[in-house]
């Protein structure tokens, strides 16, 4: 077998190395993609439970409200330091602030008690001591920034920098400096630490907290503490440790990494058919050389194991490759990806640093060459069973394969129907694993399906390129119905990269238009959306006092003023929801109509609400917990357990696991909230809405950091939001595309280069090269239609199941399926012109040789 490797591998590799690096890049793709993803995922989740940790320091128990997002009174902390395993009870409240000249330049702002030993020695001073600090604390402008934010900005301790906040623009005198170390690390250096009240005044959180760490005395059983601390606090609290909150975000992260790991299978199904193409055209090439070799006595079994070996190395090397690449591309990947999930699920999670889980790697290269092979298989089974008397009759045209068309069409029936069967079990369970299967499987199906749509087509092929392109026309229609396999194996290569193209496109279309119409239609209220420039992550803007609505409502030309509250962080048995809280003018029936709503009446539902009886919830909450028009919803607040009746069910795009939509002074009266996120301004008859966009921000520009834009300006900022969500994709897509666009471009080059005998022999007889050159153009751009139109079936279906089926169980939204037309005609273009490129090209090359030389090319020639 070695001598074999080393005479007739070796050799074959030298000679045709462009396509030995087509399966070594088929196999890397593949694996490089879902390499990516792996680490990026383990990334996230590690960065979560590293924050919460660090965070948490030495407690071994914390005390919230919801998962830590929303505030509870001050007060619980002295329930907590009566119990008597209880060393120390450690407060604590953050929130967003940002440079007042760079408001894309944010931290997160931290409150703690600084006047005790336990909460101060969390924290790294690097510059000053602890008594200075105390000092300073007399001022409740004093600020602690991590230093390399510091440096980066060229902060110096004893000077001043001016900070964005809640309550405005404000100047901070530099108290101190923080180490890069534990909670300042994790974040990136995007860290200030304040003193306790003072942090609450400023984030617009008076006498309340969002955490109590709890550090016990040494003895004390944590079980046991846990238990009496939670007889002991209001049952809205919960009590536990630190790694359970990290759970709870894994959880919601879950579907989030589903949609990612289904979306790069599509990538392994791409990287199957670069491998298979590469092979199928490599089989007929060196079909002479095994032929020779079984003249000279080789077994059929020997070659098959040669073949083998030689894919195994292959893609071997292709995994060793895709693992190297899947990590710079993690890293390349990384920035997108955290952008993505602060904007679905506000959430800020900066990650510095990799995290590159070994074992999975191994399983995923495992995964990698095991592929390879599959792929390899057929074609070394078919060049392996050559026999040299039927080739040399034959010549080197053996494209057909043993299966019959009809076989296939009864083999793709029978994956279409397992891949329904997989969708159906997706809905009942509510698993989108199925859904990622069912559609994994419908897209493996293409190859199929291809070669007996080829057959199908045949009489109206030849009736159609005859009737339009005559001799030509007759010449290309034969080539392409005497080698059915090859030509069905290179539209479904085409057809392939067109699913993808637009499976991924129609997502991110079908998206952006559900949520402009949503905000288009149900947040159509005034003129002008007034609200911070900075974000806490994503798309959700920084919360202002509440007060500024009637400030906003004393400018000349303003006769309303409405208003929208969106709080994450609450929980619903044990999932992450949110409440989103609205003004009474934007519960006007008329926006939120019958379009929106599910179940329940438009007029009834915002009539409730508006008087505080009911709520509204949204589809994905309703879905995920069988919650119907009539039901009761439970949920803790800061002033203990609401039960309220649920009135409506409505389509949202505010939170991935669920909203309820209340009234706004219901929040205000049982979450003790006072801030605003978004103010809809609504300017008098006649007057010019830029000249009250003026005024506001004349009148507020000096203490706030005002965001004001119209109703479209805010609807295509939403949109913007959304981009941003899935730019990743786009860097999928791209290496997808490029990677299989070769392997087409290849397909097609070698199938017209195997045929230089047969276009000699035409130009023999009289044919001129402008004629030859035509004839392969028009088989080539034909290639190029029928996997066009088969992609564009594909991808239809394709993006229906993921945005019909998939996304709602990934990430927790029904959208309205939007086809992205403009995509597709660019991926059908980009298709067809790949096709004809790569046809003429190699038509050109033939033509070019001397006939003499042609007619003399051996069936074996390895090119």
């Amino acid at each position: 077998m070695f001598r074999l490797l080393r005479q007739v591998s070796l050799r074959h590799v030298r000679a045709s190395w462009g396509r030995t690096a087509l399966v070594v890049s088929g196999v890397a793709v593949g694996v490089a993609l879902i390499v990516a993803i792996d680490i990026i995922n383990a990334s996230v989740l590690q960065n979560v439970r590293q924050t919460i940790e660090t965070l948490a320091g030495p407690a071994a128990l914390e005390v919230t409200l919801g998962l830590g997002e929303i505030g509870f009174p001050e007060s619980t902390v002295d329930i907590v330091r009566t119990d008597p395993g209880v060393a120390a009870a450690v407060p604590l409240v953050r929130g967003t602030v940002s440079l007042a000249d760079d408001p894309g330049e944010t931290v997160q702002l931290f409150g703690a008690d600084l006047t005790a030993e336990e909460d101060l020695a969390r924290y790294p001073i690097t510059t000053t001591d602890r008594e200075s600090v105390l000092r300073g604390l007399e001022d409740p402008r004093s600020i602690l920034l991590a230093e390399s934010f510091a440096d980066r900005h060229h902060v110096r301790v004893g000077r001043t920098i001016d900070l964005a906040t809640p309550e405005g623009v404000q100047a901070f005198t530099v108290r101190g400096l923080l180490r890069e170390t534990g909670i300042a690390r994790t974040l990136g250096g995007q860290l200030a630490l304040m003193d306790l009240p003072a942090a609450q005044l400023l984030l617009g959180k008076p006498e309340k907290i969002d955490q109590i760490d709890v550090v016990l005395r040494e003895g004390t059983d944590t079980a046991v503490a846990q238990q009496r601390l939670q007889a002991a606090l209001p049952p809205m609290l919960a009590v536990g440790r630190p790694q359970q909150r990290g759970e709870h975000y894994e959880r919601v992260l879950a579907g989030f990494q589903g949609m990612l790991g289904g979306l790069s299978t599509l990538c392994l199904i791409a990287g199957v058919f670069i491998i298979y193409n590469a092979n199928a055209t490599d089989a007929v090439r060196r079909a002479g050389v095994m032929a020779e070799l079984r003249l000279l006595g080789a077994e059929h079994v020997t070659l098959l194991k040669l073949l083998m070996t030689e894919a195994t190395i292959l893609a071997t090397t292709g995994a060793i490759f895709g693992i190297g690449y899947g990590i710079v591309l993690a890293r390349a990947l990384m920035g997108m990806v955290s952008d993505s999930i602060g904007v679905i699920f506000q959430l800020r999670l900066p990650v510095d640093e990799l995290t590159v889980p070994v074992l999975a790697e191994l399983r995923i290269c495992a995964l990698g060459i095991t592929t390879g092979l599959f792929a390899s298989y057929s074609a070394a089974r078919r060049s392996s069973r050559v026999e040299p008397l039927v080739l040399i009759r034959s010549g080197a045209e053996t494209g057909s394969s043993g299966n019959s068309p009809v076989r296939l069409a009864a083999w793709w029936s029978g994956l279409v129907a397992i891949s329904a069967a997989a969708i159906v079990m997706e809905v009942r369970q509510k698993s989108f694993a199925w859904g990622n299967f069912g559609s994994t499987l419908w897209n493996a199906s293409v190859p199929v399906i291809a070669v007996p749509l080829v057959a199908l087509s045949a009489t109206a092929l030849t009736r159609l390129l005859t009737g339009l392109f005559r001799t030509e026309g007759r010449v290309a229609v034969e080539s392409l119905l005497r080698a059915r396999t090859r030509v069905g194996v290179t539209v479904a290569a085409v057809a392939l990269v067109l699913a993808i193209g637009i499976t991924l496109s129609t997502l991110s279309r079908s998206f952006r238009r559900s949520v402009a119409s949503y905000y288009e239609e149900g947040f159509n209220v005034g003129d002008l959306v007034v609200s911070a420039v900075t974000t806490e992550g994503g798309w959700l803007e920084t919360p202002l006092p509440d007060a500024l609505a009637a400030r906003l409502q004393e400018i000349p030309g303003v006769i309303g003023v409405e208003t929208l509250r969106f709080v994450v962080g609450q929980l619903y048995r044990n999932e992450r929801i949110a409440l989103l809280a609205l003004s009474d003018g934007v519960l006007d029936p008329s926006r939120f109509g019958s379009r929106w709503y599910q179940e329940g009446d438009p007029a009834h539902a915002a009539e409730s609400i508006r008087a505080r009886r009911g709520v509204n919830v949204s589809v994905a909450l309703s879905d995920r917990f069988g919650l119907h028009v009539g039901d009761s919803l439970d949920l803790d607040t800061p002033t203990g357990r609401l039960t309220v009746p649920i009135v409506g069910v409505i389509r949202d795009y505010s939170s991935d696991r669920g909203v309820v939509m209340l009234s706004r002074r219901l929040l205000a009266e049982r979450w003790s909230d006072s801030t605003v996120n978004r103010f809809h301004v609504l300017a008098e008859p006649g007057v010019r809405v830029d000249a009250v966009r003026e005024r506001i921000s004349k009148s507020f520009g000096e203490r706030f950091r005002l965001k004001i834009l119209s109703l479209r300006e805010m609807v295509q900022y939403q949109s913007a939001s959304i981009d941003r969500a899935f730019a990743f994709t786009n860097a999928m897509q791209l290496l997808i595309v490029i990677v299989t666009v070769a392997g087409i471009f290849d397909l097609l080059v070698a199938a017209i280069l195997e045929r230089r005998r047969e276009l000699a022999l035409w130009r023999l007889i009289g044919a001129e090269e402008r004629s030859v050159r035509r004839s392969v153009v028009i088989e080539s751009a034909t290639i190029g239609s029928l996997g066009m139109m088969l992609g564009l079936a594909v991808g239809v279906v394709t993006a229906w199941l993921w945005v019909r089926f998939n996304m709602p169980y990934l990430i927790g939204f029904t959208l309205d399926y939007h086809f992205a037309a403009a995509a597709a005609a660019w991926y059908s273009v980009l298709a067809i012109s790949m096709a004809m490129v790569g046809g003429y090209g190699a038509a050109y090359h033939a033509t070019r040789q001397s006939v003499l030389e042609n007619l003399r090319v051996d069936v074996g020639a390895t090119g």
